[in-house]
């Protein structure tokens, strides 16, 4: 191997050996076996052994995770999308089901139907008073982890709900409930998405968005027929084990935070000549557009009508 092509400022990546000034890079290694064959390699390069190596370890470059080879025909983040959409149909969808049960759970509890609906507008509001703290954990920490955690979340609440007995026990659910609902749907999976997609990001982010409609067109008249041929706890019971057993394993299987994540580059990255890149190496490649950060987003008009568009 070249040592100039071994460069780590190049862009290799795994180990990284100093040597005399010497910078060289192997990828792959995982044992002893790779020590030996550089001390050969430098003995062939009449370098010696003598002076000490000093080993780097790249670990942001070893988190890097293959293409599985079944999506290898298709630019990755178009797979993310499947897997964000799929959440949001099922957690959305789950969420406007509701409706369908207030007459069995009233005619059961004796509940009127003004109680029973505080429970689900528990869930509308708290979802919503929720949201910025979504935001701050899809920043803070893993945003594809945080959607699954509201996927488990909710499953596990839809679950609980054949087991109460009292309104206090259904608010608790409910609000609990509310968490998994702000964490499966809205800006989590719209930050997974927009890091995929430098162009197209319209489209992608219309498809996870419209996943919710498209849930709730399914999973409503679906719900309305276990509620006709079963009962309302073994409805629940649908609803909860379509989250834990269906879509909480499929989103861990397809979702990936960022492209960088599997050696990839975001949809529309596109290499711009030396003469445009300043101090950038040709070739090298750019973002078509630079996202904004809070404060320059917060300033500009779009958002601020959107902001208000939402609140209203």
């Amino acid at each position: 191997m070249d040592g100039e092509e071994g460069n780590k400022g190049q862009g290799c990546s795994g180990l990284y050996i100093c040597h005399e000034g010497y910078a060289g890079a192997i990828t792959g290694a995982r044992n002893r076996a790779w020590q030996q064959a550089l001390r050969n390699w430098l003995i062939v390069r009449g370098q010696g052994v003598n002076p000490p190596l000093i080993f780097a370890y790249d670990r942001s470059r070893s988190r890097e995770q293959k293409v599985p080879r079944l999506f290898k025909n298709t630019f990755y983040g178009w797979w993310v999308v499947v897997g964000c959409a799929l959440i949001v149909f099922g957690v959305a969808g789950g969420q406007f089901s509701f409706g369908v049960f207030l007459k069995p759970m009233t005619e059961e509890f004796g509940w009127s139907r003004g109680t029973l609906s505080l429970a689900f507008a528990i869930t509308y509001v708290l979802s919503g008073l929720l949201r910025p703290m979504a935001g701050y954990l899809a920043d803070r920490y893993s945003a594809k982890w945080s959607a699954l955690a509201g996927v488990a979340i909710m499953g596990w609440m839809l679950l609980m709900l054949p087991l109460v007995d009292n309104l206090l026990q259904l608010y608790l659910v409910f609000g609990v409930m509310s968490i998994g609902v702000t964490l499966g749907t809205g800006p989590i999976l719209i930050k997974i998405v927009a890091q995929w997609f430098l162009s197209r990001r319209g489209l992608t982010l219309g498809l996870v968005g419209g996943a919710g409609s498209f849930g709730a067109m399914f999973l409503v008249p679906a719900t309305s027929a276990f509620l006709v041929l079963f009962t309302w706890q073994q409805a629940y019971l649908f609803l909860g084990l379509l989250l834990l057993v269906m879509i909480l394993p499929i989103g861990a299987w397809l979702i990936r935070n960022r492209p960088g994540d599997m050696g990839l580059e975001p949809y529309g990255e596109q290499p711009i000549p030396s003469s445009q890149a300043g101090d950038e190496e040709p070739g090298s490649t750019a973002p078509a557009f630079r996202d904004s950060t809070f404060g320059e987003a917060i300033r500009t008009p779009m958002f601020q009508r959107l902001t208000f568009g939402y609140f209203v």
